[in-house]
């Protein structure tokens, strides 16, 4: 299956006029506020929802949490 490649520039454009769009101080103490939550032992849901309706996007709640659990790695081992 090939994508076209105007469906991804459309999407980066979208993200770019997003990033200009949103308050950027309120999308940052957000995510601030989802690192504390998962450097501690707090419900993160409500920290999850509190980011995305301050227009965090996934990727960066993503790296967020990669950032305090890490990367998933399967063992090889059996």
């Amino acid at each position: 299956m090939r994508v076209d490649p105007a469906v991804g520039e459309r999407q980066a454009t979208r993200l770019r006029s997003l990033a200009e769009w949103r308050d950027g101080e309120a999308v940052s103490a957000a995510l601030a506020r989802l690192v504390a939550g998962a450097l501690s032992d707090d419900i993160l849901m409500p920290l999850i929802l509190d980011a995305v309706e301050k227009y965090a996007t996934l990727g960066e709640i993503c790296d967020v949490l990669r950032g305090v659990f890490g990367e998933y790695e399967a063992s090889t081992l059996f």
